[in-house]
């Protein structure tokens, strides 16, 4: 079974682009132009600033910049590939269906360094940074969700591992209180092949294994491996007091990633957190990234993500 036949066209023309990520990242438009194109053709407020201390980060303010609650995103890609325009294209659903509530949000969206010039722990202290920059723009914890798909994901979680265990030259981070959310979208946070998933839903996921194998080896040499670049290795006790007041850790059922993604999620669970676990059947890696992209409607994952921001924000 899938959601559709255009779903699974959709699907394996992904896969068959992502067998081979850096030709396709050095097709793609760089974010900074990707983000602008696309908030320029939606019509959207575009402000863009240079994060101290950041060897070369920005933050793209999507959005009204005088809203009270800020969601500060982490796009994916591997750390390799540029911003999707399916991320603004999304990013700018779930807005207006939070502006359909009676809420507004401005999107900080980092603009990271690639593991093609700048590898592992590079982009730990351009998130780590970027999570300084807001708070210094005088947003409370209170008022922030940090989040991101895939491997903005594994930034988003790892950047709140620096709060919780300090990062060698990164300068510590302390928050006045929990942050208000933690997102979590199709987690790039094991790098392992071996377990059911990726038997199971090779020939239905959107990632193929040569483009994780090499996405993997672009970003961390293997004695670079750790719980800071590779998340799912780090056990119960590591998230324990994760300054997060709710997490929604989503992801689709016919990922290649699903069993590492939900064995995080029952990690931080038994930790003691308040996380909301949801598998979506049928849906593949960042499915709402890609119905966004594609014009498909919108399914479980996407709506799962818009109804919990709504609940915390």
């Amino acid at each position: 079974m899938s959601r559709s036949a255009a779903h699974d066209e959709r699907n394996t023309s992904f896969r068959e682009a992502f067998r081979t990520p850096f030709e396709f990242a050095s097709s793609a438009a760089p974010t900074a132009q990707l983000v602008q194109t696309e908030t320029q053709k939606l019509k959207l407020e575009h402000d863009v600033e240079d994060i101290p201390n950041s060897n070369g980060a920005r933050l793209h303010w999507i959005g009204d910049r005088s809203a009270e609650k800020v969601l500060l995103y982490f796009h994916g890609g591997g750390f390799c590939l540029p911003a999707l325009n399916g991320h603004i294209l999304f990013l700018n659903q779930t807005q207006q269906y939070l502006e359909s509530k009676g809420k507004k949000i401005v999107i900080a969206f980092l603009e990271y360094n690639g593991s093609e010039g700048s590898r592992y722990p590079a982009q730990i202290f351009q998130g780590t940074e970027a999570l300084r920059f807001v708070l210094e723009k005088g947003w409370k914890p209170s008022n922030i969700v940090i989040g991101g798909d895939s491997a903005g994901a594994n930034l988003a979680i790892t950047t709140i591992s620096v709060v919780l265990h300090s990062f060698p030259g990164i300068p510590p981070l302390s928050l006045s209180g929990h942050l208000a959310g933690l997102l979590l979208i199709s987690a790039w946070i094991g790098f392992s092949r071996d377990t059911q998933s990726w038997t199971e839903n090779a020939d239905k996921d959107c990632i193929p294994a040569e483009c994780a194998i090499q996405l993997t080896d672009a970003y961390a040499d293997p004695a670079d491996r750790n719980n800071y670049s590779e998340p799912g290795q780090a056990d119960v006790s590591w998230w324990k007091g994760l300054p997060a007041d709710r997490i929604l850790n989503v992801y689709g059922g016919a990922e290649v990633l699903r069993d590492h993604i939900a064995e995080l999620g029952d990690k931080l669970e038994k930790a003691g957190n308040r996380v909301e676990n949801v598998e979506c059947p049928l849906e593949v890696h960042i499915d709402c990234i890609l119905d966004a992209m594609s014009g498909l409607d919108a399914g479980l994952m996407s709506t799962k993500v818009w109804e919990w921001l709504s609940s915390v924000l």
